[in-house]
Formats: structure tokens, C-alpha cells, sequence
């Protein structure tokens, strides 16, 4: 998971604070892992992009907004391959 550390002033001294990002696929994959009955294993954070890439194109046809996250996240998954 990605993590970005900050220095936060307190009490005259200073402390070291990791902030993480609530929306990695990381955490993405924790999702379709924890959904009951096995549906959406996912063994790969390549494996999270493609089954958000077909939730969002399967919302796309009931909604049309949903169709340029669906195009960002196949980019990502072309840009990236199955390497991740």
C-alpha cells in the first residue's frame, strides 16, 4: 500500500505520521476478497482492476457517467499488464 509521511509539529517537537490512501487497489482487492460467497476472488491487484473495470462498464450501460472511470481504469490495466 502507498504511504506518504508527514511532519507534523507538536508540542515543539516533531513526529513522524504515515497517511494512507483509503482508495489503493490494495484495498480495492481486500473488497472483492471479503464479498461472501467467493464471487470476486481476487489472488492480484490486477485481478481488482479488471473486475472494477467490469462493474463499471457493466454501470456504464445503466448510466453513461460511469463510462469515463471505466475507460481511466482500462487504461491503467493496459498501462500496467498483469505485472502488479
Amino acid at each position: 500500500m502507498k504511504s506518504n509521511s508527514l511532519t507534523v509539529p507538536v508540542t515543539e517537537s516533531r513526529k513522524r505520521v504515515q497517511v494512507s490512501n483509503l482508495f489503493s487497489w490494495t484495498t480495492i482487492q481486500k473488497f472483492f476478497n471479503a464479498v461472501p460467497g467467493e464471487i470476486t476472488p481476487c489472488k492480484s491487484i490486477y485481478e481488482a482492476k479488471m473486475y472494477t473495470l467490469v462493474l463499471t462498464y457493466a454501470l456504464s450501460l445503466l448510466c453513461l457517467l460511469f463510462l469515463l472511470p471505466a475507460c481511466a481504469i482500462y487504461s491503467s490495466v493496459k498501462k500496467g499488464g498483469q505485472n502488479e
